[in-house]
């Protein structure tokens, strides 16, 4: 059975336990589903449309190798995308969604007398940078 979705600039194809995405003139990949570790559609906008998105493992478990793509879904399309992503589901395993380690680790500052510093001290600019980021960080209500 081969389920696709098409929409201009881009083709995803699901053949055989195979997902293969392609972006016309830029792209290709193909991928097993059993490496998908994650397949999730988020709203984008206010104008309906969304973001497909996909984490692949890499062929080796060691490696710790994480593939991630993400799709910009058209409003008209985003049905056909939750209905695939149903099918990848139900019949092979996929999961919908991962927290990724950027979502579930806390924003923390590196103490600028570590090793994990390229250039300490930061100048002026660098720290109201900072400081402004942080609040906007904090003040974000999604």
């Amino acid at each position: 059975m081969i389920e696709r979705l098409e929409w201009p600039g881009f083709e995803l194809v699901l053949n055989e336990g195979v997902l293969g995405l392609r972006w016309t003139d830029a792209a290709d990949l193909e991928v097993k589903t059993e490496r998908c570790v994650e397949a999730s559609l988020r709203p984008r906008s206010g104008d309906g449309s969304g973001q497909l998105v996909f984490r692949f493992r890499s062929a080796s478990s060691e490696a710790g190798d994480l593939i991630v793509l993400r799709v910009g879904v058209p409003a008209a399309h985003v049905r056909g995308t939750e209905e695939l992503l149903d099918l990848l589901r139900r019949e092979h395993g996929v999961p919908e969604r991962q927290a990724e380690e950027d979502e579930a680790a806390d924003i923390s500052r590196v103490p600028s007398d570590t090793r994990e510093w390229v250039l300490a001290p930061t100048g002026p600019a660098s720290e109201e940078l900072f400081v402004e980021v942080m609040e906007r960080i904090e003040n974000d209500p999604g």
